[in-house]
């Protein structure tokens, strides 16, 4: 047994302090765990069964995914991810991985044969989900039996993942947006970097942080943290990290140049994104491969020369960066006009800090991760203290601040934080297995349990700060707008262009063959500021804007968050005179049956 694990060996420390409770053959762990991923997902799907029967999607972006499967099915070329039917006729260039398209629509030309393309959708919205929610569960579980040697234990960590507001967030039925795939990524770089080095695990950690990029940039965070972690162990013990730090870089290199390649072909090598991978991304990754390949020449000159060896080559990465690309200095949204930025995306909570959340949030997010922290710190007292315990802390440490930064990045913290929480739970269940009484025992380690439970800070949260009661209302309003077999009714109209609310867009060019000006995506910020422009001024300027880009219809869906904040912002202009019904005379009403949630509007010229 690796002395590198939380396990039971020669001194004693067993994952429960006297020996684990039960030995499972890997067959019949298997089998449990297949059984615990089916059941918690059929939990789901239970769940959310009204939902699915009813196409009620909770957030845009899954819409447009399915929008872009539909293109890409009908056509539209690989290399081509432009949505065209968002701020026609030059389109939105989508900063997405196409390379994600491939499982929903390999799952919806299965079933289309035999069930036709709706329901063939709709089967791919439940299936894709289940793919990634096995995946996260598996993971997790592969990690738990990394750390503690324990096939018991990791099937505990399987359901705990089952009962995570994080890995619901991002594998529920109907999620199919790349959220979910991107903790994949993290864990499988978790899981390559616990342990003993190899170069295998080590290229593998780096291939999953280029997928992860490849996927969206935003893990070009943790990324650089779990390099600059690989980098401290080199300066530490050189001996055991060996090239670690240059194979995982040299892996990310070479991989991520192979997925540019699969998704564009020989196309934009000349152009540079903030918001994806691109060429001065892939040489500032060659850039530190050779950086971290030159310091093994000074190995055994100790730490303080190993130390400044990385940091001379972080600095030159850097510098590198600035002079090649320096409009990336403002972020990957630095495009966005200030209208963009204070009616839209300072709105979007789930790209922002941490602390500009409501307090409930804050605690229902940052709750589990700090349980799992507090577990780390508690083991690294312990005489069990291991090499693969620091490597997990500073992974699980790196994650959370991650998740502080961008409040969406916490579900990856939540999910990472479940073999924690299980170290505080082994060392409160040594002194309960002291209870005599048998029903005491019981009771008293299902307490521990369940106060342990990944779910249990958002429940004390939600039960503490409950939302306000305007937000339920709100999201019912959302769900209502965004209802795919009531939008489809809009397609009864002649086709035209649509302004529409940015959230509501994407529902829009989903159900119907219509058009619309703008979505809730950056790449278009001049047709974005058009668009809320026309909402949060006055008649005279919206219709300045309606004159300039000639829409068909205006679509507003009163009592949604984002109704409600552009008439919070403007409560004397367009949002709030079309969330009170008050329309100018040439916006006419017009009447679709079945969709009575949302404000249709024709254009009169």
């Amino acid at each position: 047994m690796s002395d590198t694990r939380l396990a039971d060996g020669a001194a004693g420390a067993s994952v429960s302090s006297g020996g684990e409770p039960m030995r499972l053959s890997p067959r019949l762990y298997g089998l449990l765990l297949t059984a615990i991923i089916l059941l918690f997902y059929g939990l789901m799907v239970f769940n959310a069964w009204s939902e699915i029967r009813g196409e009620r999607f909770h957030d845009p972006d899954d819409l447009m995914r399915l929008q872009q499967v539909r293109d890409w099915i009908a056509g539209q070329s690989w290399f081509d991810v432009t949505q065209y039917r968002v701020n026609p006729p030059a389109g939105l260039p989508m900063h997405w991985s196409r390379l994600l398209d491939v499982p929903i629509a390999a799952v919806i030309l299965l079933f289309r044969p035999f069930l036709g393309q709706p329901a063939a959708e709709l089967v791919a919205c439940v299936v894709v989900p289940f793919l990634t929610f096995a995946s996260l569960a598996g993971l997790i579980a592969r990690i738990t039996r990394q750390i503690f040697d324990s096939r018991p234990l990791a099937l505990l960590a399987a359901i705990f993942c089952g009962a995570d507001a994080g890995s619901y967030a991002l594998a529920h039925p109907l999620r199919i947006d790349h959220h979910g795939w991107q903790a994949v990524c993290a864990l499988l770089i978790v899981t390559a970097l616990l342990g003993r080095r190899s170069p295998r695990r080590a290229a593998l950690a780096g291939a999953a942080a280029a997928l992860w990029m490849h996927i969206s940039l935003e893990g070009i965070v943790f990324a650089a943290a779990s390099g600059a972690g690989l980098g401290l162990r080199w300066v530490a013990r050189p001996e055991r990290e060996h090239a670690a730090l240059p194979t995982y870089l040299g892996a990310l290199t070479l991989t991520s140049l192979a997925l540019f390649l699969l998704a564009h072909g020989g196309a934009l090598f000349d152009r540079t994104f903030c918001d994806a991978v691109s060429p001065v991304h892939m040489t500032v990754f060659a850039l530190a491969t050779l950086g971290s390949l030159a310091a093994l020449r000074w190995a055994d000159r100790g730490p303080v020369v190993r130390l400044g060896a990385l940091g001379l080559t972080a600095l030159a990465c850097a510098a590198l960066y600035k002079a090649w690309a320096p409009q990336c200095g403002a972020g990957a949204f630095a495009m966005l006009t200030p209208l963009d930025v204070r009616l839209w995306y300072s709105l979007v909570a789930e790209g922002q800090p941490i602390w500009h959340e409501p307090v409930h949030d804050i605690f229902s997010w940052l709750g589990f991760p700090v349980i799992g922290l507090i577990g780390v710190l508690v083991e690294l007292r312990s005489p069990r203290r291991t090499p693969i315990l620091v490597d997990y802390g500073f992974l699980l440490l790196a994650a959370t601040a991650v998740g502080v930064l961008v409040l969406r990045a916490g579900a990856v913290s939540n999910i990472l934080a479940i073999p924690g929480a299980l170290m505080l739970l082994r060392l409160v269940s040594k002194p309960i297995r002291a209870f005599r009484l048998p029903a005491a025992r019981i009771l008293a380690q299902a307490s521990a349990v369940l106060l342990l439970l990944p779910v249990t800070p958002a429940m004390v949260a939600v039960s503490a700060v409950p939302s306000p009661a305007g937000e339920k209302r709100a999201g019912e309003a959302f769900a209502a707008c965004t209802n795919l077999a009531q939008v489809r009714r809009l397609d009864a109209l002649p086709t035209g262009l649509w302004l529409s609310d940015l959230d509501f867009a994407s529902a829009i060019v989903s159900a119907t063959h219509h058009s619309v000006i703008a979505a809730s995506y950056h790449r278009t910020p001049q047709a974005m500021d058009d668009v809320l422009r026309f909402f949060a001024t006055d008649e005279a300027q919206a219709r300045a804007v309606v004159e300039r880009r000639r829409p068909a219809y205006v679509y507003f869906c009163p009592g949604s968050n984002s109704a409600r904040a552009l008439a919070r912002a403007a409560p004397d202009d367009m949002a709030a005179r079309l969330d009170a019904g008050k329309p100018p005379a040439w916006l006419k009403p017009i009447a679709v049956p079945g969709f009575p949630a949302a404000g249709v509007y024709s254009v009169i010229y």
